[in-house]
């Protein structure tokens, strides 16, 4: 499938536009007859959906419909603060392109897979629990902490979680703005997020390659809340719905953490797959390397058994 086989597409999240593409399985973008399943996808922490093109693309060849879009604030989607990294408006984003993509002709609205990488894979573990629309998560290099994480042994922080994600007024709750680098390049301020050469050497490769509005300044919004959206060891055990991990058994990440991660995973109480990949948290994302081949051929097999496609 060539690269032009999407459609653009926009919708409208907490009152910003959100914009993306919508990727049809080949042979069936003129025949909108037959409903397919489809994936829900995202970018992770500061980069650009067009960074995933290659996944998208491989699983439309593999038949399902993927929509990919931009999180509110980053690439082609409105909001502001330019490059404001917030996790409950990217959950609440999940929410809204679950709603659009349920209008489209050709998709199976029973059957929606929500996919994150990294930062992303915490908001699509969340909108896992939060939204039962949804039937499949697919978590690659999941953040859920480190060895100084503490699991919680009450359900209080999430149940007020659960009970908040949708309908909370943010306008009450304002965000502080903290200034933060995506990773060790000289542009602009504050601490780094992602460290080390590989950060820097996968932001400059996808910058080539995907020409587009990034920015290595990001501004983390913090709200004062009873309990926060950004706690990774929380959502896991509350997940019912079948589940995927690819984990880089290598990964660079301090949050995250090869035990931790697999922690998380023994706590999913719902048919769960693990795939354990060599390759460090950004030798997943290139195309025709083995830890590519890998990730993509485990989350095909993993949708194929829960669709049955």
């Amino acid at each position: 499938m060539s690269i032009e086989n999407y459609e653009r597409i926009e919708f409208v999240s907490e009152g910003a536009v959100l914009r993306g593409r919508l990727y049809r399985p080949a042979g069936v973008a003129d025949d909108l007859t037959n409903d397919v399943p489809v994936i829900i996808m995202a970018h992770g922490f500061s980069v650009l959906a067009a960074w995933l093109d290659d996944y998208a693309t491989d699983f439309a060849q593999a038949g399902f419909a993927v929509l990919l879009f931009d999180h509110r604030n980053f690439g082609e989607s409105d909001g502001t603060p330019r490059y404001g990294f917030d996790n409950l408006l990217q959950i609440r984003g999940y929410r809204d392109a679950i709603s659009f993509v349920a209008t489209q002709r050709g998709i199976d609205k029973q059957e929606i897979a929500v996919f994150g990488e990294s930062a992303s894979s915490l908001g699509a573990q969340f909108i896992g629990v939060f939204d039962d629309r949804v039937r499949a998560v697919i978590a690659y290099t999941p953040v859920c902490g480190n060895s100084a994480t503490k699991f919680d042994t009450s359900n209080e922080k999430f149940d007020w979680l659960r009970k908040n994600w949708s309908d909370l007024d943010l306008s009450t709750v304002p965000a502080r703005e903290l200034a933060v680098r995506m990773c060790r390049l000289h542009e602009g301020e504050g601490p780094v997020i992602v460290d080390g050469d590989a950060a820097v050497g996968y932001t400059t490769r996808m910058r080539k390659k995907y020409p587009g509005e990034w920015s290595n300044q990001v501004f983390i919004l913090q709200r004062k809340l009873e309990s926060q959206f950004n706690e990774p060891r929380l959502p896991a055990k509350y997940l019912k719905v079948p589940t995927l991990f690819v984990i880089a058994t290598d990964d660079q990440q301090p949050v995250c953490e090869l035990l931790t991660n697999r922690r998380c995973f023994d706590l999913i109480d719902a048919p769960k797959q693990l795939t354990e990949i060599t390759g460090g948290h950004f030798g997943l994302a290139y195309r025709d390397t083995e830890p590519y081949r890998q990730a993509i051929s485990a989350a095909i097999r993993f949708l194929q058994s829960v669709f049955g496609s």
